[in-house]
């Protein structure tokens, strides 16, 4: 199995992963001819697809989340913003419900290394966004020995805490270029519709609401809405900011293509000390695949492969299958062991893009 653009589907590939939209099936695993759903896929903005073919044959891509439980909680958050809308209540049942398995199946899977890769349409992002959010906030909170009931209140928080963006105009929010000064005040203003939002509903704690309200504060006081720095955030908003922001990042959006978990990583320990916090961003790095099973790199020796399985506790050096020699030639795929090559590295995945200053787009 492997992950490809759909500008890289061959009559010869067969779907790995069944792709959903709105909660409905709209593409089996298993199916083959994929070449005549391109136009049907990029008209969803779904630009990525997770497809067998003989490169990628018996490469297993671990995931935390079965599809069921991903779905549910996409589910229950559409219709959690969808009541919220019509009625002014949240109604708390199904998200926590949701939460609980989440964090069943996050204890189960704990020594998986984690890269999310959720296909849905464009439109589902808020949705996509808010579980990918939750599992990586989760997986930080159980690596730092949080109870069940703190990783509860951790993900309540952490799955609504883009909630204020249904009071932002969807034009705005959407917007594929970059947003002016003026957009950007007007769509920062989500962390405290959020937050009010959250106090219609008295079985939401107080610890829970905040994460939507300081989300995007930053350690050295640059963050919104308020500006607080250090100890005078919570532990839980210094999570879920750093969550927040690789899944962003790592996700493709209306106005970017996604970035790599390499590159993605090295944003995040760029900011250790001023937007982030240096200690819970190295404890979270070891969480994440960085080259994850699946991925087609190139190697410095020019030779181009997909990561097979890694090396535990090497994430840099993973075992990759060479299909493509240097020179550009196609030979009988074989293994190579970056651990056993040590003076051969990975040069860029296929996810590697010239990154452009979108900060003002991130979360």
């Amino acid at each position: 199995m492997r992950l490809i653009s759909t500008s890289q589907i061959q009559s010869d590939m067969v779907l790995a992963r069944p792709i959903y939209n709105e909660g409905r099936l709209i593409l089996a695993e298993g199916t083959n001819n994929l070449g005549r759903y391109i136009k049907s896929l990029n008209r969803l903005g779904i630009s990525e697809i997770y497809i067998e073919d003989a490169i990628s044959e018996g490469i297993d891509v671990p995931d935390v989340l079965t599809v069921k439980t991903r779905n549910i909680c996409k589910e229950t958050i559409r219709n959690t913003f969808k009541d919220f809308t019509n009625r002014g209540k949240i109604q708390i049942d199904g998200i926590e419900k949701s939460i609980d398995l989440l964090i069943e199946e996050i204890l189960q899977n704990k020594d998986v290394l984690i890269s999310l890769n959720d296909i849905g349409a464009a439109d589902e992002y808020t949705y996509m966004h808010s579980v990918s959010t939750t599992v990586y906030a989760l997986l930080l909170a159980q690596r730092l020995g949080y109870k069940i009931e703190m990783m509860k209140r951790l993900a309540i928080g952490t799955i609504l805490h883009d909630i204020g963006k249904i009071y932002i105009d969807h034009d705005i929010m959407f917007k594929e270029g970059k947003l002016t000064d003026k957009e950007y005040e007007y769509v920062k203003k989500h962390t405290l519709l959020g937050y009010n939002a959250l106090k219609s509903c008295d079985s939401i704690s107080e610890l829970s609401r905040i994460i939507s309200l300081t989300h995007h504060e930053h350690i050295d006081g640059t963050g919104y809405p308020r500006g607080l720095k250090g100890d005078e955030l919570h532990q839980f908003s210094k999570i879920v900011a750093i969550a927040d922001v690789y899944d962003a990042l790592t996700s493709t959006r209306c106005y970017r293509p996604k970035w790599s978990n390499k590159q993605a990583m090295d944003m995040l320990m760029q900011y250790c000390g001023t937007k982030f916090d240096t200690d819970l961003v190295c404890r979270f790095l070891q969480l994440i695949a960085v080259y994850p099973n699946g991925t087609q790199v190139k190697l410095t020796d020019g030779r181009v492969g997909i990561v097979k399985e890694q090396n535990p506790g090497i994430p840099l050096r993973p075992i990759v299958r060479i299909f493509t020699e240097a020179d550009g030639s196609k030979k009988e795929m074989y293994d190579v062991n970056l651990m056993a090559e040590l003076n051969i590295v990975i040069a860029e995945d296929e996810f590697d893009y010239i990154i452009d200053d979108k900060s003002k787009q991130v979360g």
